[in-house]
């Protein structure tokens, strides 16, 4: 459960039972007096949704009982982990005006309402391949007067995730909870592998619960769609329900060369789900919680065997050399602050840099080069005893994984060599 989720503390059934009738009709006490409902009775469920909503955020909502009926708290923690993407990664004046997409809005409405109720700066576009969904998700909107920040679409061609964009469309997310499922088999495995919680009731429609491909398949098509539209969109989002989907889901991302990712995870109850963002911006999401075994690796470091001041002198020559911008902070250890603003340690770039020198020649930078996308990085130098030291990398913003990687590589063999490391052999602290 995300920290800022007000379901941390379990809700007071009798407190909703006392405020709402219908809900009361479903609370029954056990034998310890302790208030519960009966989670596979639709109903139920149903009206716990329903006076949640108004309880806890002051909306009005309903929906049929064959569509999907939103579980609250976990709907609430991607509203939240989307809230702490974007204050890493907007500026301040990016935040003032959010506008996100919501891709198979669903009858409830759930993610535009919950975001609006919570963001006052948030606004959506909802998209939906249900007609009926549409019209109730509507009047969703309409009884809780958000017509002016939330708009839905039809989305006419279900092989398709998002609808065409103008030229001057572009918005700080998307987000979406897909079909999990390829087929009802595979939903009646889901609940004998007990990849579905089953003391909960399932609910929902066909088109909410199964699609070609399953959720994988769904995602895949964002992903690829993504790679067109690219910065239209700041973060791409989907909600996961099978775990076995995410490993499939990052090979793709970095088949695509889309190596700025997040995988994160919601937990309700017993329930886990998964969410999985990526981004085409060079801004790294920092307090975002991201699940550590799936983070991509922005960072690497090498033990050397001489003291801090001999490796720093020997950095400092290495990014003079190459060209590259930096300032230096000295507390408990030494932290370079480092600016590429183009390619320069690469065999073409420092081929062309010899035949400048050879022949005096002005400095020009070839197209090729010219073409690089800068980064920013920074180096950390900690002495570990007097004649040992430990360099550490991390990517901070811009480039590309291949980019970064090659810096590191020709940095880590120039730094080695300094420090009396010879090629072929491996310095162990």
């Amino acid at each position: 459960m995300h920290p800022r989720n007000v379901y941390n503390t379990e809700p007071d059934f009798n407190q909703l039972a006392e405020k709402y009738e219908s809900f009361k009709k479903h609370v029954k006490k056990d034998t310890n007096g302790r208030s519960y409902i009966n989670f596979k009775d639709p109903l139920a469920v149903k009206e716990l949704c329903i006076s949640l909503l108004k309880k806890d955020f002051n909306l009005n909502v309903n929906f049929p009982i064959n569509t999907l009926c939103p579980a609250v708290p976990n709907r609430l923690n991607y509203i939240l982990w989307l809230e702490d993407l974007l204050n890493d990664t907007l500026s301040t004046e990016e935040k003032k005006n959010i506008r996100g997409i919501d891709i198979g809005v669903g009858a409830s409405c759930i993610y535009p309402l919950l975001g609006c109720s919570t963001n006052p700066t948030w606004s959506f576009l909802g998209t939906e391949i249900n007609e009926r969904s549409i019209q109730i998700a509507n009047e969703n909107i309409k009884k809780n007067n958000l017509q002016s920040r939330i708009t839905i679409k039809h989305n006419p061609n279900p092989n398709n995730v998002f609808l065409p964009m103008e030229e001057d469309d572009n918005y700080a997310f998307c987000m979406c909870n897909p079909p999990f499922y390829s087929s009802q088999e595979e939903i009646e495995l889901g609940l004998l592998n007990k990849e579905i919680e089953p003391s909960a009731v399932c609910t929902g429609s066909t088109n909410e619960m199964i699609t070609e491909g399953g959720e994988f398949g769904f995602i895949k098509t964002m992903i690829l769609e993504s790679v067109t539209l690219k910065k239209k969109i700041r973060w791409y989002t989907s909600m996961i329900g099978l775990k076995r989907t995410i490993r499939p889901l990052i090979k793709l991302l970095e088949e695509q060369q889309i190596y700025n990712y997040a995988v994160t995870s919601f937990t309700q109850g017993k329930t886990v789900r998964w969410a999985i963002a990526w981004s085409f911006y060079s801004d790294y999401p920092k307090s975002a919680y991201i699940i550590e075994s799936w983070r991509p690796v922005y960072q690497f470091q090498n033990s050397l065997p001489r003291d801090s001041n001999y490796v720093l002198s020997g950095i400092e020559y290495i990014l003079d050399d190459l060209e590259i911008k930096y300032y230096k902070e000295v507390q408990d250890n030494i932290v370079l602050h480092c600016n590429a603003d183009k390619n320069t340690w690469s065999r073409a770039a420092r081929r062309q840099k010899a035949k400048r020198q050879k022949l005096s020649e002005p400095q020009v930078i070839e197209a090729e080069i010219a073409k690089e996308p800068f980064f920013v990085f920074k180096l950390m130098i900690n002495e570990q005893t007097s004649d040992t030291s430990n360099l550490q990398i991390v990517w901070i913003q811009g480039g590309h994984k291949a980019q970064f990687e090659g810096f590191w590589s020709h940095l880590k063999k120039r730094i080695e060599e300094h420090c009396g490391i010879q090629k072929g052999t491996r310095f162990s602290s």
